[in-house]
């Protein structure tokens, strides 16, 4: 199919060449009806590429020397000039297609490779996050049932396994809802409640991570601070993943503080870390994962980038607004403001398919 469009186009830019060449004698040279040769030979490249503009330029170039009067009232450098010029047009015409044709098929190439990556991430991770649900349930049993027998350094053991897996857990969760969220596509459940609970709920979850590290958690929530409406899970896992990123970077002995207050018509959230702070230059770019992943090898410490990409995209989802302040050598101060009137930029209504975190 495609041989025959070629060549019908092929036979028509002959005729059109003909039907150029012969009104151009017929006119005697009196209007320059040959520049018109450029509308076939750009069409030649299009559609027959390189080598069929070139060759369509060349044909050109004849009659335009031949048949033309116009072309026989010209100089011979002239003429010559002129005839390079459609050829080279041609040419160039046909250069560009292959090189577009050639970009397109790079890109689809790409794009299948991206999609099949994807999928196979999705899938390594999804099955990953069941097994990890069940080592959680399993140590977290044994810490309740087997407390009284377990020698301090058996019960540090398990604790430091039950911080690694809920710190997996966490990854595992975040790699499976970053694309939803940059596709418009992840559910929110919006609800009114005390923001109270979902902090407590988020310091209970990073708390042996801090009692292992001797790092000191404290929150404070403002005493007006009124009911919010948004997804409460989502607020949770901001709260763990900001935490997480200040338990990580913050020494021993150092101290991590949340503060939550309103601020007119929104929620005002801040976690501060007393870790070695990051460099101003990352601080504009810090929540695309690909920045930071450079900053990291150039030896800034900003984690991977999943936890923050996650919170940016969910925070953004609820209609609010996320920054950064840091100083080297004096830590960091993550902010985020949610609306206290439910506003999401995702109108999704349904229920998360979210997993425990």
């Amino acid at each position: 199919m495609r041989k025959r469009f070629r060549l019908a186009v092929g036979i028509a830019i002959v005729f059109g060449l003909v039907a150029i060449a012969s009104w151009d004698r017929q006119m005697g040279g009196t209007l320059p009806l040959w520049q018109i040769y450029f509308l076939p030979i750009g069409l030649a490249g299009l559609v027959l590429d390189f080598w069929g503009g070139v060759g369509f330029g060349i044909a050109a170039s004849l009659l335009l020397g031949l048949i033309s009067p116009a072309g026989k009232q010209l100089s011979l450098e002239a003429l010559l000039g002129w005839q390079l010029v459609l050829v080279f047009w041609g040419g160039l015409v046909g250069y560009l297609k292959g090189q577009v044709r050639s970009l397109r098929e790079i890109n689809e190439r790409l794009q299948r490779q991206q999609e099949l990556r994807e999928a196979m991430t999705d899938f390594l991770v999804h099955d990953l996050r069941s097994p990890l649900t069940n080592v959680i349930s399993g140590l977290e049993t044994l810490l309740l049932t087997a407390e009284e027998r377990l020698t301090m350094e058996d019960r540090e053991i398990l604790e430091m396994a039950l911080i690694g897996a809920h710190r997996l857990l966490t990854m595992v969760n975040s790699i499976l809802d970053l694309r939803k969220m940059e596709d418009g596509k992840f559910p929110l459940y919006l609800r009114e409640f005390d923001p109270r609970d979902a902090v407590e709920e988020a310091v209970r979850q990073v708390q042996l991570w801090a009692r292992q590290n001797g790092i000191t958690l404290k929150t404070e929530v403002a005493k007006d601070t009124p009911l919010l409406s948004a997804d409460r899970w989502v607020l949770i896992r901001i709260l763990v993943n900001l935490l997480s990123n200040a338990l990580r970077y913050t020494p021993s002995g150092k101290t991590v503080a949340m503060r939550v207050f309103p601020d007119d018509s929104w929620l005002h959230f801040s976690v501060t870390d007393e870790g070695p702070g990051i460099p101003k230059e990352y601080l504009d770019r810090l929540f695309d994962r690909f920045v930071q992943i450079k900053a990291r090898k150039a030896g800034a410490a900003i984690g991977t980038g999943l936890g923050l990409t996650f919170c940016q995209l969910a925070i953004k989802a609820h209609g609010g607004r996320i920054w950064l302040e840091s100083e080297l050598g004096k830590g960091t101060t993550v902010h985020f403001l949610l609306p206290l009137v439910a506003n999401p930029q995702s109108t999704a209504r349904q229920s998360p398919a979210l997993a425990s975190l």
